[in-house]
C-alpha cells in the first residue's frame, strides 16, 4: 500500500496515516511539479512491499493541477492494476468527483473518515449486476514506459493491444475481451476490489454476456513453465460463435433450478 501526498502541506498527516496502516509514503509537490510524475510513482510502486493500492492524501491543491494529477494517476493505476483512494478536504472533492464517478478504480473517501474507513473495499455487495460497455483509460507511451520500465516499442505494443479490446464492467467486475482469429476470444476477468475470486456462476454469466449463451469457453490450469500469476486476473478462452467447440464437458443440460 502506498500513501501519496501531492502537496507538502499534507506531509504530517500522510506520515501519521501511513504509520497507522503500515504503508509506504511517497511525496510529490504538486505546486512544483504541476502534475504527478510517473517516474516518482513507478519507483515507489517498484519499492513497495504490497503495491495493491495507492491512497492519495491531499491538504489543498490548485484545481487545474489537481485534475491533471488525478487523471495521470488514474491511467497509471489502471495500467498497473492498482486501486486508488483519494482522501482530502472539500477543495479536492469537487475536483475529483467527476473523475471518480467515471472510474471504479478510484474512490473518493469522505473527509474526516477514519483510516479504516478510508481503505474499505470498493465492492459492497456480492450480487452481480448486468455488465455494461465501459471505456478503459489508456496511458500515454511515456506513462507506460515509466510505470513498467519497458522500452518505447514495447510500451506502444502494449497500448495497441489494450486499444483493440472491448471493455465491460458492473458492480463487481471489469471484463476485457481480446478478439482472436477464427472467431475465438480471450476474456480477462478481475474484481474491482482486486480480491481473489472464483465464483463459477459469475464466470458463467460473464461468458454468456460477452460471448453468448450458446458459446463455449474454458479456463486453463497451465503447465508451471507457462504459469502467469502476477495479478488476481482470471482468463477464459472461448468462441464467439455457437459453432465453435472444444469437444469437452457434458453434452446435455442438468440444472437443479430447472427442476424446482
Amino acid at each position: 500500500m502506498i500513501f501519496l501526498h501531492i502537496d507538502n502541506d499534507a506531509q504530517a498527516r500522510v506520515h501519521r496515516v501511513a504509520s497507522e496502516a503500515g504503508g509506504d509514503v511517497l511525496g510529490c509537490d504538486l505546486k512544483a511539479a504541476g502534475q504527478l510524475d510517473p517516474d516518482i510513482i513507478a519507483k515507489g510502486i517498484a519499492g513497495a512491499a504490497d503495491p495493491k493500492m495507492i491512497v492519495v492524501l491531499n491538504a489543498k491543491a490548485n484545481n487545474r493541477d489537481a485534475r491533471r494529477a488525478f487523471e495521470g494517476l488514474r491511467r497509471i493505476a489502471k495500467f498497473r492494476g492498482l486501486d486508488v483512494h483519494i482522501a482530502g478536504d472539500r477543495s479536492v472533492e469537487h475536483v475529483a468527483d467527476q473523475i471518480v464517478q467515471s472510474d471504479a478504480d478510484l474512490t473518493l473517501d469522505a473527509p474526516g473518515s477514519s483510516v479504516g474507513e478510508q481503505i474499505t473495499k470498493l465492492v459492497k455487495s456480492e450480487t452481480m449486476t448486468p455488465l455494461e460497455r465501459a471505456e478503459m483509460d489508456i496511458p500515454t507511451v511515456d506513462e507506460a514506459m515509466a510505470a513498467t520500465g519497458c522500452s518505447r516499442n514495447a510500451a506502444k505494443q502494449q497500448i495497441d493491444w489494450m486499444k483493440a479490446q472491448s471493455v465491460w464492467a458492473n458492480n463487481l467486475y471489469q471484463v476485457n475481451v481480446e478478439y482472436l482469429p477464427n472467431s475465438q476470444a480471450h476474456v480477462i476477468i478481475r474484481r474491482l476490489d482486486r480480491q481473489p475470486v472464483h465464483n463459477w456462476s459469475h464466470f458463467q454469466e460473464i461468458k454468456n454476456q460477452v460471448l453468448g449463451k450458446e458459446c463455449e469457453a474454458v479456463e486453463i490450469y497451465p503447465r508451471e513453465s507457462a504459469l502467469v500469476d502476477a495479478k488476481d486476473h482470471y482468463h477464459l478462452w472461448g468462441f464467439r460463435t455457437p459453432e465453435g467447440t472444444f469437444n469437452l464437458g457434458f453434452k446435455d443440460r442438468d440444472v437443479a433450478a430447472d427442476k424446482e
